[in-house]
């Protein structure tokens, strides 16, 4: 039974946890679902097999249907992928929802760093979300960069991510899980990829992707992510040109006759 009156973190019985020189990789719902498209990806590509589930009542209170239909509660899981660039292991977090309280923040995303660092034994955290910019079109969205320690630039300067560029507040896990990863002596990089449609944004998922191949060494399979962006930008066009369309107004035979 999962104990509801804490957050609690439940270790899978199928699988043990053994990692070497983990990466954490996090990506949560966000802006521009940018952080839960790219971790989703890495899942299925490269068969993410689920180590832990945290449970909540700092969730909303709503449970997911399933297409069995049966229910399941609200919940963040970890992921391992054994050495994908034979060099790192990665751990991923990907999940329903977020907190939704500041206490509940806090308290979850704490249990988190905790479970990366002492279960896991990690040292390193790649947190990844999206930065909305005041422009009118994005035509390739760039990567910007935070970082828990102004040394780590200098590492990562060659890799497409654009730092010190950055200003105001990262709002809800991406920017407490840094925090926390600074404060717990881990290193960490915040990536936020360009965004402009603020529910979904697949163009700046693969600007993310392309940095991420570029930093772990792997290549991640963009092919339903294009598709994404093909169907999108059909949606675009056809609801402008019905936008554009004055002819359906005034065409009389498209208005309703109140002379019978």
């Amino acid at each position: 039974m999962i104990d509801f009156a804490n957050t609690t973190i439940i270790k899978s019985s199928k699988s043990k946890i053994q990692s070497k020189n983990a990466v954490f990789i996090v990506g949560l719902p966000g802006l521009g679902s940018i952080g839960s498209i790219v971790v989703d990806l890495l899942i299925k590509q490269f068969k993410g097999v689920p180590i832990a589930t945290i449970y909540s009542n700092k969730f909303p209170p709503h449970v997911l249907m399933l297409e069995n239909g049966e229910v399941r509660f609200l919940n963040n899981t970890f992921y391992l992928i054994k050495g994908p660039n034979k060099k790192n292991d990665l751990v991923l977090l990907a999940g329903d929802t977020q907190a939704m309280t500041p206490e509940g923040q806090y308290e979850i995303n704490a249990k988190i760093i905790n479970f990366f660092k002492n279960e896991i034994n990690g040292k390193f955290m790649l947190a990844i979300g999206g930065y909305a910019q005041q422009e009118n079109e994005i035509k390739s969205p760039r990567v910007f960069g935070n970082v828990t320690d102004k040394k780590l630039i200098e590492r990562f300067k060659n890799y497409d991510i654009k730092f010190n560029q950055t200003r105001g507040l990262i709002y809800g896990s991406l920017g407490l899980l840094m925090a926390m990863a600074k404060s717990d002596n881990l290193e960490g990089l915040c990536l936020m990829g360009e965004v402009q449609n603020m529910e979904l944004d697949p163009n700046a998922v693969k600007s993310v992707v392309a940095v991420l191949n570029k930093l772990l060494g792997i290549t991640i399979n963009t092919k339903d992510i294009d598709e994404l962006i093909k169907t999108m930008d059909k949606t675009n066009a056809k609801l402008l040109q019905d936008l554009n369309m004055p002819g359906a107004l005034n065409n009389e035979e498209s208005q309703p006759s109140y002379i019978r």
